[in-house]
């Protein structure tokens, strides 16, 4: 007669050769490769560029409209040569690390025009105060105004959406 032993779900089992990477390595990796794409690729970005979701995400459709269909429509100095890929890493990065530790589900949401609608309004508001929170960030250490009026709105933003999904929680 067999025996079958299972393990709890929050056991992970470790593979053989599985390498860890840690995020300060993760960090030195992609400074490293900032730094040599900017010497051969002769990169400059403009001041508190960043890694900025909202514009790196506009300056790659606006690119690739550009390039199809021989418009003009404005792309950052940065992405003139070639696009900046950070929505497309960002996206594959998380797929990748959620398939790699089983964390990931498709699903769908409740109302798909509302979310469309509700990812239409924070592209364009990132856009609006000047970039993501990355870059509302690097404007506010360096002492500009619109980057503090911002800031401080992303985080007045993030409280009151806090308060409500608890509020909303509760119910």
């Amino acid at each position: 007669m067999e025996t079958l032993v299972t393990r709890p779900a929050a056991v992970i089992s470790k593979r053989a050769g599985a390498v860890r990477v840690t995020a300060v390595q993760m960090g030195i990796v992609s400074g490293i490769l900032a730094v040599t794409a900017g010497a051969l690729f002769e990169v400059r970005p403009p001041d508190a560029y960043g890694v900025c979701m909202a514009c790196h995400g506009r300056d790659l459709v606006n690119w690739t409209i550009n390039a199809l269909a021989g418009t003009h429509l404005t792309v950052a100095p940065a992405s003139l040569v070639f696009p900046v890929l950070t929505p497309i890493g960002v996206l594959l990065g998380a797929l990748l690390g959620a398939a790699t530790t089983g964390e990931f589900r498709w699903w769908t949401p409740e109302s798909s025009v509302k979310a469309f609608v509700y990812g239409l309004l924070v592209m364009n508001f990132a856009l609006l105060a000047g970039g993501c929170s990355i870059r509302l960030l690097l404007r506010t250490a360096a002492g500009e105004a619109l980057g503090m009026i911002g800031f401080a709105g992303m985080v007045a933003g993030v409280i009151l959406g806090a308060v409500w999904l608890r509020r909303r929680a509760t119910r």
